[in-house]
Parts: C-alpha cells; sequence; structure tokens
C-alpha cells in the first residue's frame, strides 16, 4: 500500500513540473486556437523546451494572458 502511495505522489509531482513556457504553449494553443493572428506551431517552435532563461517570461506571459481572457470573458482551464 505504501509503495502504491510512493508512485501516485511521485507521477502527481511530475505532472506539477511542468515547464512555465510549455503551460504556455499548452494553454495558448488550447485556448486560443481560434484566434486569425495566432500560430500555435511557430509557438510550439519557439517555447517548448526553452532553455531556463526565458522560462520567467513566460510564467510572466501567461499570467498576463490569463487576466486579458478574464477581462474578456473568456473561460478556458487546462
Amino acid at each position: 500500500m505504501r509503495r502504491l502511495a510512493v508512485v501516485w505522489l511521485l507521477a502527481f509531482v511530475a505532472c506539477e513540473d511542468e515547464e512555465p513556457c510549455d503551460r504556455y504553449v499548452d494553454y495558448m494553443c488550447e485556448c486560443h486556437a481560434d484566434d486569425p493572428g495566432f500560430d500555435c506551431e511557430e509557438l510550439i517552435n519557439a517555447y517548448v523546451g526553452a532553455d531556463g532563461s526565458i522560462q520567467d517570461e513566460c510564467a510572466l506571459e501567461l499570467s498576463d494572458q490569463r487576466d486579458l481572457d478574464d477581462e474578456e470573458g473568456l473561460d478556458c482551464t487546462l
């Protein structure tokens, strides 16, 4: 029983360790796929697997985008 709990906890923590740029790309590609000026593939090429130097930028971009979406009434959660 203990081993099962440890395995479950490790799996949960691994999911939470997603990089900010990956979360930003996931959010944008899911929630803004229909925006005409948006290119998901371009965003994937620019940010997926990005190094640590731009992870803070991605976190800020995601926060700003979510705030803007909230103001505009877009409800999108992943």
